[in-house]
């Protein structure tokens, strides 16, 4: 059981995380030239995104069009997303994040574990007792109301 305060604890340690980087990047290079190094790796990152959003987006569409299923092209989109995100949030820390999902072979290993981990959690939650199944058994029948004469739909459950 995950204690429900844990995405609140992780978010402020990596917030502490990014201050801390600053701190000792700008003591050992300076504020202004730590701020451009912020600014010149969100513009590099969101570049690199852009163009392999595109060259993704493209590779996707092909896909349906042979009629695959691309479930492993949508999570990788995904991550895609998630690596513009990071870049663009001010950090050292999450610009390497960023900067490692934009690697393609990194980006599709972690995309198959995220898909195997994931039917692994659908397989258990369709699994039910030894006796689940997808019918449900009941009766039904219609009834003539007396007073009106029109049909009744019941159903006994």
């Amino acid at each position: 059981m995950v204690h429900p305060l844990l995405p609140l604890f992780v978010f402020l340690g990596a917030v502490l995380l990014e201050i801390f980087g600053f701190a000792w990047v700008g003591g050992a290079v300076g504020a202004l030239a730590t701020v451009a190094l912020v600014v010149i790796t969100a513009a590099i990152g969101l570049w690199i995104f852009r163009l392999q959003g595109v060259a993704h987006w493209q590779r996707m569409q092909q896909m349906l069009q042979r009629g695959e299923l691309p479930a492993l092209g949508l999570l990788e989109g995904w991550l895609l997303m998630l690596a513009a995100v990071l870049l663009v949030v001010p950090g050292f820390f999450s610009d390497a994040a960023g900067f490692l999902l934009l690697v393609p072979p990194l980006r599709a290993a972690l995309a198959t574990w995220l898909l195997k981990r994931r039917s692994v959690w659908v397989a258990a939650a369709r699994r039910g007792g030894p006796d689940a199944s997808d019918t449900i058994e009941g009766e039904y029948r219609q009834r003539q109301d007396d007073d009106t004469g029109r049909l009744d739909d019941h159903r006994d459950r």
